[in-house]
């Protein structure tokens, strides 16, 4: 019975986080698109790109997978023992937080110019000027969004996903707005303004929910004896992960230096093709990923292993095919979205190109996501450093070795490499190398089998009326090839009737 409620538990965790991706993807096309059509992959954009990673790459130290990966499994643990000891954790890590924030305001705000001119070297001058006014702006923003982020994970380990479904639909709205009064009123700061607003009322209406249920009581015992404990605790479980945050950051900093070096254009359109292949991550792994972290921790080893073979399945037969069909119509795809207004040809041209690297190596980190997580909920998180040490690196030699001979193409060629080799490194460790093929191989021989189909498909001048005549024919071919293996057919009937 017990475990009854906790499956059905996940399942409902997992489509409330699945019914906010998608809420929050759809206002995300809307965002892309009138982006795109007000700023295409010009200078105003290419300033605002940078200066949000210009802010994001020192507050995710503090707010990546690390922190959740480790606060989680350590909350719910103190948790069960003791509501005091798991406040206690909560609470002195709040505290932190606030020196912290004052920290990296001062210093984002301060060292602007410099911290801009080291992410892209390649811009000029007045992108560059404006993309430092940008960043003092989202400056603003950085103490709403780390206490946010913060209260958001302290949801998650008491079961409450709904701030985390909501955070990115609250975000998009927000820069919905910021793009429009910056188009409409001809101030470009103003879609820094839209991210900083976006996360002040987030903070707002997270902390009066967390209030409202209870998970801000204060512990009833401050002893400085029990914070150590509990801290010691936590830094143990954190201390392997540390370094993550900084190898992912300093690779996404890497990917907008060399994104400058190739072209202007090429700074924004790594976001726009990024939005599009990113998206089949967030729609299908995250969810699980995300739900399942607190119910992994609470299983043992082979009841866990069990369940993610399980899982393996429908993740492979939804990512596979996605990614087959990105590959092969990226060109189509990112017309049908962004071109019009000021997304031009050449606009199009580089966005696809990142947008087919990227789409090679979708599938894996759609399954490599997952199994990272079930590996921080087994607290392996030796490994898990070890398996995105390997891919980061890859990811970032890819990129500073070939992107004079590739061009736009090598950044999203690189995030293939990327989740190829996480794909690899989190097989290896959680023993899955042989489920993985057996449930794997028929459908990359189809994905084969749906290329050279595809490719002999006539094209139209009609942009609308050739994507229609590939979507139909992807979706027949791939229901046929479901059909054709009894496995599979089963895995998904299975799927549908518990859904």
């Amino acid at each position: 019975m017990k475990y009854k409620k906790r499956k059905k538990s996940l399942r409902k965790a997992i489509f409330q986080l699945l019914g906010g991706n998608v809420f929050s993807k759809a206002l995300g096309v809307f965002r892309e698109i009138l982006t795109a059509y007000f700023f295409g992959t010009g200078q105003v954009i290419g300033a605002y790109r940078v200066a949000q990673t210009g802010t994001l790459v020192p507050i995710n130290f503090l707010t990546s997978d690390s922190l959740n990966s480790a606060f989680v499994p350590q909350y719910r643990q103190l948790l069960s023992v003791s509501r005091d000891s798991a406040q206690t954790l909560f609470w002195s890590i709040f505290i932190l937080f606030g020196f912290i924030t004052l920290l990296l305001t001062s210093g984002l705000w301060l060292a602007a110019e410099q911290w801009i001119g080291l992410l892209a070297p390649g811009l000029p001058k007045a992108v560059s000027a404006l993309a430092v006014d940008m960043l003092r702006v989202m400056a603003v923003g950085v103490t709403f969004y780390l206490f946010s982020a913060l209260l958001m994970f302290l949801g998650m380990a008491n079961e409450d996903f709904l701030p985390m479904a909501i955070r990115p639909s609250l975000q998009n709205i927000g820069l919905i707005a910021g793009a429009i009064a910056a188009f409409s009123l001809g101030n470009a700061r103003l879609l820094a303004w839209g991210f900083t607003l976006s996360y002040v009322m987030f903070f707002f209406g997270v902390l009066f929910r967390s209030y409202h249920k209870g998970f801000l009581k204060m512990p009833n015992e401050w002893a400085w004896l029990s914070v150590k404990e509990v801290l010691s605790g936590f830094w143990r479980t954190l201390r392997p992960l540390l370094l993550l945050p900084i190898l992912l950051q300093g690779n996404i900093a890497i990917e907008r230096a060399v994104g400058s070096l190739i072209g202007l254009a090429v700074l924004s359109s790594i976001d726009y093709a990024k939005f599009i292949s990113e998206t089949v991550i967030l729609l299908i792994s995250m969810p699980v990923a995300f739900a399942g972290l607190g119910r992994w921790s609470e299983m043992s080893n082979e009841h866990m292993k069990q369940h993610l073979v399980e899982i393996l399945t429908p993740i492979l037969l939804l990512a596979v095919p996605i990614a087959a069909f990105l590959s092969f119509n990226a060109h189509a795809v990112v017309e049908m979205m962004y071109s019009r207004g000021a997304f031009n040809t050449n606009s199009v041209a580089v966005t696809a190109d990142i947008l087919i690297g990227a789409s090679v190596g979708v599938w894996a980190q759609v399954v490599g996501y997952v199994l990272i997580k079930a590996l921080n909920a087994q607290r392996r998180n030796g490994v898990v450093l070890k398996v995105m040490m390997l891919s980061l690196f890859a990811n970032a030699a890819f990129n500073l070795l070939l992107y004079s001979k590739l061009g736009a193409l090598t950044l999203g060629l690189g995030n293939s490499v990327y989740g190829l080799i996480l794909l690899v490194g989190t097989l290896s460790a959680l023993g899955l190398w042989r489920d993985f093929f057996e449930r794997g191989w028929f459908l990359f021989f189809a994905a084969i089998g749906y290329f050279l189909i595809n490719s002999s498909l006539p094209r139209s001048n009609d942009l609308f009326q050739e994507l229609i005549v590939v979507t139909m024919v992807f979706l027949l071919y791939w229901f046929l090839c479901i059909l054709a293996v009894p496995h599979f057919r089963k895995s998904m009937l299975r799927l549908f009737r518990r859904n």
